[in-house]
């Protein structure tokens, strides 16, 4: 069996001889050219640099090395791990108190390889013919660096009928708008049997996600977790690998676009193995192929000892969902948060946790397990010390998710402390508020970097928008929701355009932007703020299939202010309220069907940078604007005819172009014609020839 050294070092010499060996293009970090070869050597004794294992690593020989750091130590301990590196000579620290917004330490670089394919798999029982994957497996693969690194990921699209871009989700992208993988926006899609190097820099730590940017299409599957390693604000003893909560499907999402999803389940897992039971999920369907063993998390079995602490173990939980929000909680065992979305936060303890799509937490597990104090009946200690790890679906099963029609539906997983046992857990949940809103959740967010906001420099542009559902039909087939400025008659449903995308046109300087780009214009300075106002259905009477996780891409956000239950009215809004001094803040926050939110941003990193709903068919059908960051500067950061980002970026576009408009690469490709009655008969076409609005007859994002 080769070993991860042995496979890294294949991968590497693939990439060389693919695409030319990078190391002499453009890894320079600080004044230091550094060697991929020693990317994974271990340090027998001090090097002179940091260069060390980072606890919450699940790769033998991770190793996180600055070398272009020489003095600097490792300064964490197993009792604190908030100091991350110290210069002993000047008392310098890189730690949890350290603005990642305003430095961050020099690491190495780090090459990562991804073929985006067709595939087929049998995650829960069933076969999903139509699964599209990163590597040939789902989730893809862990890409894993360290606070400060710069990542460089190879895409080949190998997709027989679709193109690609990959987002990485919540990664800032501090002047590298270019790499935020969000096709008609920021590059154009990359076509059939094209490539495209990712290039973006590790400014942040803690845990993500990266999925496919093109319309619906990473509900099939091109989904994986990213962990950064970086401090944390408290201590732990081991990592489980990144653990995913997700929602699944059977007919394929563009399948699903217009005929809605076929046989949903949920899944739990990690890095390829995330698993579901569609028998459990759904009492009515029958496994046609074997059903995956429930995915299971060991914790070390250890007798009571009272001189000793429990081990502490690390949990990085992502909701990597295209529709539901979910409840997460583990019988017996109460869950210490100490991350969230990327933003490290004073430590508070809760028995269960809403996660909404797009959202990730950092958690800390004791393996001591408890009962409720106040009622050790209701959840008494099982004898075997297994415990089921449940995912609810939150809300009322039509707002944000689908029940399952079990009553077992939300038993995904087990904690074990026994690894040797087979058996069903007979643990009891905790008692939780169902409601599917993380206003309570957001309310005990304390970052541990306080942020002070500064007043709106655009409290004259009246940046109020509310989710509408379109009074008639769209300008395409799946359109029916949109983002709009509060007091407009207009209903916009967003709308890229694959082949130009809007980074290749910062130049124009007109006020006026193609309707269906939705621009929002911000041109202020790099220190100034700007405040925006979402809101839900303004009419009681209106449904706006909410609640909406709202993500921004290239920044955090400050929540000022979350209501729910409370219809917006701008007679009434006092911007006094809005909470100015340390307000939680992430980049997902999920909107009230019938109430709003105020988020806060500094007009800090030049670019286009999309805000939508992360329900991808809501995405698919509208619902997502664009923020043009201080445009100038950005012009002036990727000049015309004088940036290779730019021309990169027209070679792709180039390729994508001249494959997108040969209408027999389109989905669904050359299939059997069908008589009036819709049988298939021995004549074949190609739909997309015949309609030539499938092209791209959705949002695009």
């Amino acid at each position: 069996m080769l070993s991860l050294r042995q496979i890294w070092v294949i991968a590497t010499d693939v990439s060389r001889s693919l695409f030319g060996d990078p190391l002499l293009r453009d890894v320079s970090r600080g004044h230091t050219k550094f060697d991929l070869a020693k990317n994974v050597t271990a340090a027998d004794e001090y090097p002179g640099y940091p260069d060390f294992s980072p606890t919450g690593s699940n790769i033998d020989h991770f190793r996180c090395q600055y070398p272009s750091m020489e003095g600097w130590h490792y300064c964490g301990g197993s009792e604190d791990q908030s100091c991350w590196l110290r210069n002993p000579e000047t008392g310098e620290q890189f730690n949890i108190t350290t603005d990642y917004e305003d430095k961050m330490p020099y690491g190495i670089d780090r090459y990562f390889i991804l073929d985006v394919s067709d595939g087929w798999i049998n995650v829960d029982g069933l076969n999903f013919t139509e699964a599209k994957l990163f590597n040939n497996t789902f989730p893809g693969p862990l890409i894993e660096a360290c606070w400060g690194d710069r990542v460089h990921v190879n895409v080949t699209n190998s997709l027989g009928l679709n193109g690609t871009s990959i987002h990485w989700h919540g990664i800032r992208q501090k002047d590298t708008m270019h790499m935020d993988g969000v096709n008609g926006i920021t590059q154009c899609p990359i076509a059939p049997e094209d490539y495209f190097v990712y290039v973006w820099n590790a400014t942040q730590y803690g845990s993500s996600w990266y999925h496919s940017h093109y319309s619906v299409q990473y509900a099939d599957g091109l989904q994986a977790p990213i962990t950064i390693h970086g401090p944390t604000v408290a201590p732990y003893d081991e990592a489980i690998e990144p653990l995913i909560v997700t929602d699944w499907l059977h007919n394929g999402a563009f399948n699903a676009l217009y005929q809605d999803a076929i046989f949903p389940d949920i899944l739990l897992g990690s890095v390829g193995h995330t698993v579901g039971n569609i028998t459990r999920y759904n009492s009515s369907v029958e496994a046609l192929l074997p059903v995956p063993a429930p995915y299971e998390i060991h914790f070390d079995d250890m007798e009571p000892n009272p001189l000793t602490r429990a081990k502490r173990y690390l949990i990085r939980l992502i909701n990597t969902s295209w529709q539901t929000t979910f409840i997460f909680s583990i019988d017996n065992h109460l869950l210490t948060i100490v991350e969230a979305d990327f933003v490290p936060v004073n430590p508070f303890n809760v028995s269960s946790l809403l996660v909404s799509i797009g959202q990730r937490y950092n958690i800390i597990v004791e393996a001591s397990p408890l009962v409720n104090s106040s009622n050790p009946a209701q959840n008494p200690l099982p004898e075997d010390c297994n415990f089921w790890i449940r995912t609810w679906v939150a809300g009322d099963g039509v707002e944000c998710g689908r029940i399952g029609t079990t009553a077992e539906y939300p038993q995904t997983g087990i904690l074990r402390y026994n690894a040797e046992s087979t058996t069903n857990p007979t643990s009891l949940p905790w008692t939780f508020n169902q409601n599917c809103s993380d206003t309570e959740a957001n309310s005990r967010l304390d970052p541990v970097v306080p942020w002070t906001v500064g007043l709106p420099q655009n409290n004259k542009t009246n940046d109020n928008f509310n989710v509408s559902l379109l009074h008639g039909e769209g300008p395409y087939g799946t359109s029916f929701i949109s983002l709009d400025r509060a007091g407009s008659d207009q209903q916009n449903p967003f709308q890229t355009d694959y082949g130009n995308p809007t980074f290749l046109n910062l130049a124009n300087v007109r006020e006026k932007w193609p309707v269906g780009w939705v621009v929002v214009p911000e041109n202020y300075t790099e220190k100034d703020w700007v405040h925006l106002v979402m809101f839900g259905a303004n009419d009681p009477s209106q449904g706006t299939f909410g609640p909406h996780p709202i993500h921004l891409h290239g920044h955090d956000f400050a929540i000022l202010r979350e209501v729910d239950d409370e219809l917006w009215d701008p007679a009434t809004y006092d911007p006094t309220k809005n909470n100015l001094n340390n307000p939680p803040r992430r980049d997902v926050v999920l909107l009230p069907s019938q109430g709003y939110v105020v988020i806060g941003f500094k007009t800090d990193n030049p670019g286009v940078w999309l805000i939508h709903c992360h329900i991808a068919f809501h995405a698919a059908g509208g619902l997502s604007m664009q923020i043009m960051e201080r445009q100038s500067a950005a012009n002036e950061f990727w000049p015309p005819g004088n940036s290779a980002d730019l021309d990169e970026a027209y070679r792709v576009c180039e390729n994508w172009n001249s494959w997108a408009y040969d209408c027999r690469n389109l989905w669904p490709g050359e299939v059997a014609r069908k008589d009036k009655d819709g049988n298939p008969t021995n004549q074949t076409h190609w739909p997309a020839c015949e309609d030539a609005v499938m092209l791209q007859n959705d949002s695009g994002v």
